[in-house]
């Protein structure tokens, strides 16, 4: 009997015909072929061949995300596709809400769904977990469940779990770069599972293209990415049918931080212009520019100064009462204070030899820019508020703190290059004593900035100042002692004593009324502060350009070199953007008050229009968002 030619049957021998023998080899390769491709056709849930998920681009304020069929899935098949398409998807962008339903829709060869996002824009954590039930052709019951992440990972590690999954890979990203893969059936640890991570790009990368891991008694299991790119990790049950997670990681997790963080200093600029801070200023603002007769009352005034400054300090209080240790505050005041004072000094030294101001006006000025401004504080913290950055609890108390600096540095140094100008030539001396008790008024067909800007200062009344030397009967201490018991200065200080001392219950009681009614009384406030600044700009003449080029250039600069200082002595990332924002505004309340008092002879109209109209409004649009931005690079 020849080899192959026959089978032994009964002790006999049977031949078959080579007809049959090729029909039945040939029915083994077709029976073959049709298992492979139903396989394919079903996808192979051992493999998780069947599709996965990827984030793409922010289109506006939505993430794109693809469903996206493997090609060895036979995506452009358009039967798999339909298939594929009977998804159920849910979406979570907040740790402390519920999924919310997706919507897909068929693009190309894959399913598009957009993810609602809010300010945060890309770099906002999102989760997404698609569902896909089917049956194969036995009856059997496969259930998909895929999900993927993207964003801050400290963010992520709070999400829950979607609970339309019912088996679900939960990923934890661990300080070290490890990340904890826990799988949760129903809720429950599902202890000693293997959990297979596969790397796509394993041929161009060296790495392994698949390990498998085990779970522990907790359900968890840890691994280290090897490198960016895309990694799906699959965990699957085997019941009555099969149930299988797949969760997809696309190292790096957030977008590249120059596109966030434009998009966040976009968003950030957007929601101060278009805040009703900023709107109500620009509305005060064009009251004056367009010569409304509408008038502020001077005690309403003063009542709304009043309450943001009690309400400033007592918030700032409390939240210094919960400070574990007050010795640690020592230091940003102590920076508060210096960064201040070399702030108001280095302003001095532009204007007189940069703009050439004259000394009055200089000084004046620059005790501005050496305060701050409780007005653009308030719209700092709405910011921070916002953005819910972290925020120290003394930031309250550094408001008075690195107001007084400007002052000092301001009266000082009138004093000191006042008693310079006694070396003059003798000619300019005897010049000067002509008209010892008279006033040398400009012309009013000069405007207030070339007035400014001339070298010769004026003369004054003998009433007021030293003959010879120029400088204020009013000594240092006396001015200082002045502004302390100020009502700025005393309200906020008072403030912040109250909150301090008041138990936590009582403050309680007394939060709503400091509380709720801040932003609307700030929106008065800077109605009024518009229409003062309106007022200052319609007597601007030539030689404007360059009080714009300070106003606008100098405090930006201070602010942001503000930033990694802030950094430096431990401030939180909101800290850092309110000490910005102390550091570069100009007083609009205490130090212009103690100019007119201490520096007669300077022209109120050139530091109100610099610091009000023109440094306030551009910090409040584009400044403090810039600072926003100069902080997160720092951080």
């Amino acid at each position: 009997m020849g080899t192959g030619a026959g089978i032994a049957r009964d002790g006999g021998t049977f031949a078959i015909p080579e007809l049959v023998k090729k029909t039945w080899s040939r029915f083994m390769r077709l029976f073959a072929w049709l298992m492979a491709a139903n396989f394919l056709m079903t996808g192979s849930l051992a493999h998780a061949e069947v599709f996965f998920l990827q984030f793409g681009k922010v289109e506006g304020d939505k993430r794109i995300v693809e469903v996206i069929a493997d090609p060895a899935s036979a995506s452009t098949d358009p039967t798999r596709l339909a298939d594929i398409g009977k998804l159920q998807a849910w979406s979570r962008t907040d740790a402390k809400k519920n999924s919310s339903p997706l919507q897909l829709r068929f693009k190309s060869n894959h399913i598009v769904g957009e993810v609602p996002l809010s300010f945060e824009g890309p770099n906002q954590p999102v989760a997404v977990g698609v569902v896909h039930q089917h049956r194969d052709g036995d009856g059997r019951a496969h259930n998909l469940f895929v999900k993927s992440v993207k964003g801050d990972p400290d963010a992520l590690n709070q999400f829950p779990p979607f609970p339309e999954m019912a088996l679900e890979i939960m990923p934890r990203f661990e300080e070290d770069g490890s990340i904890s893969l826990q799988v949760l059936h129903h809720g429950t640890p599902v202890p000693g599972i293997e959990v297979t991570i596969r790397d796509p790009d394993s041929k161009n990368q060296g790495t392994q293209p698949e390990i498998t891991l085990k779970t522990d008694s907790e359900g968890k299991t840890s691994w280290t990415n090897p490198h960016d790119g895309t990694f799906q990790a699959f965990a699957r049950i085997e019941a009555d049918g099969s149930e299988e997670a797949i969760l997809t990681l696309i190292y790096p997790l957030e977008d590249s931080g120059t596109a966030v963080l434009l998009h966040k200093v976009a968003v950030a600029a957007k929601q101060n212009l278009m805040g009703p801070l900023v709107l109500f200023f620009f509305l005060g603002m064009i009251s004056k520019l367009i010569k409304s007769d509408i008038k502020f009352p001077a005690e309403g005034y003063q009542l709304i100064v009043v309450y943001l400054l009690l309400a400033i300090g007592y918030e700032g209080g409390h939240d210094l009462r919960g400070e574990a240790n007050l010795m640690h505050c020592l230091l940003p005041f102590a920076t508060g204070f210096i960064a201040n004072t070399l702030v108001a000094i280095l302003a001095v030294i532009v204007l007189l030899k940069v703009l050439r101001l004259d000394t009055p006006n200089s000084c004046a000025l620059g005790a501005l820019y050496g305060s701050d401004s409780a007005g653009l504080f308030a719209v700092s913290m709405a910011l921070v508020n916002s953005f819910q950055l972290p925020k120290d609890g003394f930031m309250a108390a550094m408001l008075a703190v690195m107001e007084i600096p400007g002052i000092l540095v301001g009266i000082l140094m009138f004093q000191i290059l006042s008693r310079k100008s006694e070396k003059k030539p003798a000619s300019a001396q005897l010049q000067m004593e002509r008209a010892p008790n008279s006033e040398t008024v400009p012309q009013p067909a000069v405007s207030i900035i070339r007035r400014g800007l001339s070298s010769m200062p004026r003369t004054i009344h003998s009433s007021s100042f030293d003959k010879v030397s120029g400088t204020s009967e009013h000594s240092i201490f006396s001015i200082l002692l002045h502004e302390l018991k100020s009502p700025g200065i005393y309200l906020l200080l008072g403030g912040i004593l109250m909150g301090y001392l008041t138990v936590s219950s009582e403050y309680e009681r007394t939060r709503p009324f400091f509380d709720m009614p801040f932003r609307g009384v700030m929106c008065i406030f800077l109605f009024e502060n518009g229409m003062k600044a309106g007022e200052q700009l319609t007597s601007l003449g030539k030689g404007v350009w360059k009080l714009v080029l300070f106003g606008t250039l100098f405090p930006l600069a201070m602010g942001v070199l503000a930033i990694p200082l802030a950094k430096l002595i431990g401030m939180e990332a909101g800290s850092a953007i309110l000490f910005a924002a102390l550091v570069a505004a100009p007083s609009n309340i205490a130090a212009p008050a103690a100019m007119r008092m201490a520096i007669p002879q300077a022209n109120p109209s050139i530091y109100f229009t610099t610091g009000l109209g023109i440094s306030f409004p551009f910090l409040v649009v584009l400044g403090v968002p810039i600072f926003y931005l100069a902080s997160q690079w720092v951080y």
